[in-house]
């Protein structure tokens, strides 16, 4: 979870350093898009570790 959310906020800070803008707007989507993306792997590894446990 940590590694994804990581990635996408390091890719939106490089992002903001070569295109920049006065609101920082790719490290906001970015790092928004990431933690999103986290928390649906996350629940979709308990969903399939609570399947195979049955």
């Amino acid at each position: 979870m940590f590694a994804i959310i990581a990635v996408g906020t390091f890719i939106g800070v490089k992002l903001d350093e070569n295109y920049p803008n006065e609101h920082n707007l790719y490290t906001l989507m970015l790092s928004l898009g990431s933690v999103i993306m986290s928390i649906i792997y996350v629940i979709r590894r308990i969903i399939a570790g609570s399947k195979d446990n049955r």
